[in-house]
C-alpha cells in the first residue's frame, strides 16, 4: 500500500502522519516482577486476531485518538478476508483490511482498530536478554478436547540463544508455544515486550521446529520511518461487540437511486471474487476455482465450469458475448467459449497469481495483471504473448482497456496508475495522486476520463488529456475494489469492502445512491450494456442483481 492527498481524502479515511512516540524504557531501569504480575500485564496487552483461516494473537502497543494499533505476525493476517480484534474485555472490533501495514523484510504487521474503551498499552523495550534469562510468552491457542475454543495462556521459559536473522526472527527460547500464539508478546521479568512470538523452522538442515521471536528493536527501527492510518469513525460499530451480519434483502436505497434489488444468489462454495456481463449472460469467478455462467435477467444458472486448480480472481467477457476469459492463482489465463463452456486455450507466462484481466472491444487483445508486478498483452486468437510491461513496483491489482482498443490502464499496489499503448506496449503516462494501493480502474466510453478506486476508500477521477486529477470522491469507508462506468458515460458504479455499492454522477461527482445488502466485502461489480442492471459479488458468497426501476 503508498503523497499527495486532497483534504477530502484525508478526512474520509483519516490518514495522518502519526509521530512515532513509542513507550520504550531502557533496560537498566527495569524492575523484576513476580510471575503473577507479569501474567497480569500479558493478559491486558494481548489480543486475539480472528480471521478467515483461524486465529492468532497480537499486542496492543500504540494509540492515536480512538484508533489502537497492534503488532502481530504478517502470516497471521496475510490472507485477505474478514478480521476482528478480540480485546481482553471480550469485545470484537472489525478490521479494515486495507489499513493493515506490513513491515518489509520481517514477519510483522501493524493492524489498527477503533474503540472508545481504555486499553493498556504494552511497554516495548530493546532486548538485552542473554542466554538463561527468564521469558514469558502469551497468546491465544485453541483448547484441547472437542470444543477447541481459543484460550489465553502465558508460558514461562528461558532464552536459549540468538540466531542469524530469518524473516526477522533472531530470539530463540524454550517456552511452550502452540498454534494460535503467533503474534503474541515475548516479555521479560519486568513485564516489558522484548519480541513478537512465532513458530518457525530455523535450524539449517534440520526438521526441528522452534519457538522464536522477532526482537522489538527490529520493529522500532521501521516504526520511526512510517505513518500509520487511523480508522474511520463508525458510530454503528465503535466499541460494540461485532457478530456476523445477516444478509439484508431489503436494502436502504435513497429515492434518487433508481436501482432496486431484484434477486440474491447464494453460492454453495467459494467467495465470489469477480463478475462480468455482456449481452444476455454474466459470469462469476469463485475462490474455489470454479466459474459460473448465468442468464440475464433471470439469474438462472446456465453452467458451472471446474475451471482452475486454484482461486479464480478475475473474469472478463468479450463485447460480442462469444468468449470470456479467466485469471487465477494458478498463474494461468484461460479463454472459454461462452455458449459451450469449452476451454479454447490456456495462456501461460506469469510467474505469480493473475489477479486482473481485460479484453479489448475489437476482440484482438487480452491484458493481464499479476502479483509478479507485470502487465502482459496477449493475442486472443493465437494465444501469443505480445508484450510484457514492466514498471510497477507492486502487485498489479487492476487493468482496463479503452473502447478504442488502443489504450490500456493498470493500477498497482505501488499507488500508481500507468497508461500504455495497447498495440505497441509503450508507456504513455504515469498517474500518481494517492499513497495507498490502487485497487480498480475503469475508462469512460469516450476515453477522456479514468476512474480509479483506492485502498483508502476514495475514488479518483482523472483527465486523460493532461493527466491531472479532476476530483476525488470520498463516501466509501474502506477499499474500493471495483469500479465501472455505464456505456452512456453518465454513471459511475463502485463496489467496496465497506459492503456497499455506490452510484455516482460521473460529471459532477455527486453521490446518487447507495445499494446496501451485502453482509461481506463487495469484490466486484458490473453494469449491463443497456445500463439497466448492476451485478455485484462479494465475500458473503452472494451475487446480487439490481435492476433499474421504471
Amino acid at each position: 500500500m503508498n503523497c499527495h492527498k486532497s483534504i477530502s481524502a484525508i478526512l474520509s479515511i483519516g490518514i495522518s502522519a502519526i509521530a512515532p512516540i513509542l513507550p520504550i524504557v531502557t533496560p537498566q531501569v527495569a524492575t523484576a516482577l513476580a510471575p503473577a504480575e507479569v501474567n497480569a500485564i500479558a493478559k491486558e496487552i494481548t489480543v486475539r486476531v480472528d480471521g478467515p483461516t483461524g486465529n492468532g494473537s497480537g499486542v496492543i502497543f500504540e494509540k492515536k485518538g480512538s484508533t489502537y494499533y497492534i503488532i502481530t505476525n504478517w502470516h497471521v493476517v496475510s490472507q485477505t478476508g474478514n478480521y476482528h480484534i478480540v480485546t481482553p474485555d471480550g469485545k470484537r472490533h472489525p478490521v479494515y483490511y486495507s489499513l493493515i501495514k506490513r513491515m518489509p523484510g520481517a514477519d510483522l504487521a501493524v493492524v489498527p482498530f477503533n474503540s472508545t474503551e481504555n486499553y493498556r498499552l504494552a511497554v516495548l523495550a530493546n532486548s538485552p536478554t542473554s542466554e538463561g534469562k527468564k521469558l514469558y510468552v502469551a497468546g491465544w491457542p485453541r483448547s484441547g478436547g472437542t470444543l477447541q475454543q481459543p484460550i489465553l495462556i502465558v508460558t514461562e521459559g528461558l532464552m536459549t540463544r540468538r540466531q542469524a536473522p530469518w524473516n526477522g526472527y533472531t530470539l530463540v527460547y524454550s517456552n511452550l508455544v502452540r498454534g494460535g500464539m503467533s503474534g503474541g508478546p515475548v516479555l521479560d521479568d519486568g513485564g516489558r515486550v522484548l519480541a513478537i512470538n512465532g513458530i518457525i523452522q530455523l535450524e539449517d538442515k534440520s526438521d526441528k521446529i522452534v519457538a522464536a521471536g522477532i526482537e522489538i528493536d527490529t520493529f522500532l527501527k521501521w516504526r520511526t520511518t512510517v505513518a500509520l492510518p487511523t480508522v474511520p469513525q463508525d458510530s454503528r460499530t465503535a466499541g460494540k461487540p461485532q457478530t456476523g451480519s445477516p444478509v439484508n434483502n431489503s436494502p436502504r436505497l435513497p429515492e434518487n437511486a433508481a436501482f432496486t434489488l431484484a434477486s440474491a444468489i447464494e453460492m454453495s462454495a467459494g467467495v465470489v471474487s469477480s463478475v462480468a456481463v455482456a449481452g444476455s449472460h454474466f459470469v462469476s469467478g469463485n475462490t474455489d476455482g470454479s466459474i459460473s455462467v448465468w442468464n440475464l435477467p433471470s439469474g438462472e444458472l446456465k453452467s458451472t465450469l471446474k475451471a482452475h486448480k486454484d482461486a479464480v480472481n478475475a473474469v472478463a467477457i468479450a463485447s460480442d458475448g462469444k468468449i470470456f476469459a479467466s485469471g487465477s492463482d494458478d498463474k494461468t489465463i484461460k479463454i472459454w467459449n461462452l455458449e459451450t463452456g469449452e476451454n479454447i486455450r490456456i495462456l501461460q507466462g506469469h510467474s505469480d497469481a493473475v489477479v486482473a484481466i481485460a479484453l479489448s472491444s475489437d476482440g484482438q487483445f487480452l491484458a493481464s495483471g499479476s502479483w509478479d508486478k507485470t502487465v502482459k498483452i496477449w493475442n486472443v486468437k493465437t494465444g501469443a504473448l505480445l508484450y510484457t510491461l514492466v514498471g510497477h513496483l507492486g502487485i498489479v491489482n487492476s487493468v482496463t482497456i479503452g473502447a478504442d482498443s488502443k489504450t490500456l490502464a493498470s493500477g498497482s499496489k505501488d499507488g500508481s496508475i500507468k497508461l500504455w499503448n495497447l498495440q505497441t506496449g509503450e508507456l504513455i503516462r504515469t498517474l500518481k495522486g494517492n499513497s495507498l494501493s490502487v485497487l480498480s480502474v475503469a475508462f469512460s466510453p469516450d476515453i477522456k476520463t479514468l476512474a480509479s478506486g483506492s485502498a483508502d476508500g476514495t475514488i479518483s477521477l482523472w483527465n486523460l488529456g493532461n493527466g491531472q486529477l479532476i476530483r476525488r470522491l470520498s463516501k466509501h469507508t474502506d477499499g474500493v475494489w471495483s469500479v465501472a462506468i455505464s456505456r452512456d458515460g453518465n454513471t459511475l458504479v463502485s463496489g467496496s469492502w465497506d459492503k456497499t455499492v455506490k452510484l455516482w454522477d460521473l460529471r459532477s461527482g455527486e453521490l446518487k445512491g447507495t445499494l446496501s445488502g451485502h453482509s461481506g466485502y463487495v469484490n466486484s461489480i458490473a453494469i449491463s450494456g443497456d445500463g439497466q442492471i448492476i451485478i455485484s459479488g462479494g465475500w458473503d458468497r452472494q451475487i446480487k442483481i439490481w435492476k433499474r426501476g421504471s
